[in-house]
């Protein structure tokens, strides 16, 4: 088992007030990892931080073994792709040129597409099946559609860490198939790991091979899915209750 992410002590919050207790978790390569939890609990807060995106209150991440502060923003960019619910700055764009930017990191200081960058990039417009929508603007799209494009652009970057906040938001249930379908391709046949988080507990307890829950000012909790229900963690977190021989049945 290959770690890929770990926090020593990590602390998470705004102004120097951390949100909950002092994490210590890891990644493994391959490993599909849902994050859940309620609105509020910090599970924004904790992808941004794990992306270097927000300064931790406390403790450190080290990725690939090495502090993430110490990694170069390009650098950064070719370890771990970020899906988040935010749209581009320019809405006008074409669904080709926003895919397309997920490939700057591995392009030369002319950052001119080869015919290997586009041939990436039309196969991951396949991958999330909007390959009809690559000459519209973004804009123009819905919102299930503008989220394909996101994870799309994070397929094209090739990265072995793809981190994925709410990415099933704004999808019907045959796309949120689609987007398990591609995450599972991924995880096992690239070998991709895979952090995201989700509203949507049917598709945590299904899919994922290890489940992060946080409440707030609640220390986070880790494991397999059954055993976070076996453990009544699901129960104290999530409301309805998922009653054990509900996740049986699923499993």
């Amino acid at each position: 088992m290959s770690e890929v992410l770990h926090t020593y002590q990590l602390s998470i919050g705004y102004k120097g007030q951390a949100l909950m207790p002092a994490i210590d978790v890891s990644l493994n390569k391959g490993d599909i990892v849902a994050l859940a939890g309620p609105n509020g609990s910090g599970k924004t807060t904790l992808f941004k931080t794990l992306s270097a995106s927000l300064k931790p209150v406390g403790g450190e991440v080290k990725l690939f073994g090495k502090d993430l502060r110490d990694y170069s923003p390009t650098e950064r960019s070719s370890l771990f792709s970020l899906v988040l619910t935010e749209k581009p700055d320019d809405l006008f764009l074409k669904v080709f040129d926003i895919v397309a930017a997920g490939r700057y990191p591995h392009l030369d200081l002319l950052a001119k597409l080869k015919t290997e960058d586009e041939q990436i990039i039309h196969e991951s417009l396949e991958t999330v099946g909007i390959s009809h929508l690559i000459d519209r603007n973004f804009v123009s799209l819905s919102d299930g559609e503008q989220q394909k494009v996101m994870i799309a652009k994070a397929l094209v970057q090739d990265t072995p860490l793809i981190f994925m906040d709410e990415p099933a938001a704004f999808l019907d249930y045959p796309s949120k198939i689609e987007l398990v379908n591609i995450m599972h391709k991924l995880s096992r046949e690239k070998r991709k790991t895979i952090l995201f988080s989700s509203h949507d507990l049917d598709l945590l307890l299904r899919h994922a091979d290890v489940m992060w829950v946080v409440a707030p000012q609640q220390p986070l909790r880790q494991g397999t899915p059954k055993e976070l229900v076996e453990q009544g963690i699901i129960d104290a977190y999530f409301k309805p209750i998922v009653a054990k021989e509900e996740f049986y049945w699923m499993r």
